[in-house]
């Protein structure tokens, strides 16, 4: 889903692409654990944020097995919020300096009892 919004970024605003194709896994329920991502797409002055958060809001909260809510960062802005039935969840938010869309991911808690801290995936 995160390779989608991006692809939703006209090419005319992008001006470069970061996606983390590896991580370490982060502690979920009990010995659980959760992949954690992130996407960056640098942008070019000029995407209308409004329209584009709300695009991305109602393409995938119109799929099957997800939902979207509007919410807000830990400084007011305004970000989407993504979350698929099977726990898998995506915040999807617009910043400034330099101006960039920012997707956070965060898959389902899964078993994964023989991870050892700081390997990758």
């Amino acid at each position: 889903m995160q390779h989608r919004i991006i692809e939703m970024v006209p090419a005319e605003s992008v001006v470069s692409v970061f996606e983390n194709d590896t991580s370490s896994l982060m502690p979920c329920r009990g010995e659980q654990k959760k992949w954690v991502g992130a996407g960056e797409v640098e942008l070019r002055p000029g995407l209308d944020r409004t329209e584009f958060l709300d695009d991305v809001r109602d393409s995938v909260g119109g799929r099957e097995r997800w939902s979207a809510t509007d919410g807000t960062d830990k400084d007011g802005d305004r970000r989407v919020v993504l979350l698929h039935e099977d726990g898998t969840q995506l915040l999807v938010s617009l910043w400034d300096g330099p101006e960039s869309l920012r997707i956070g991911s965060f898959s389902a808690c899964f078993d994964f009892p023989e991870y050892q801290y700081g390997e990758k995936y």
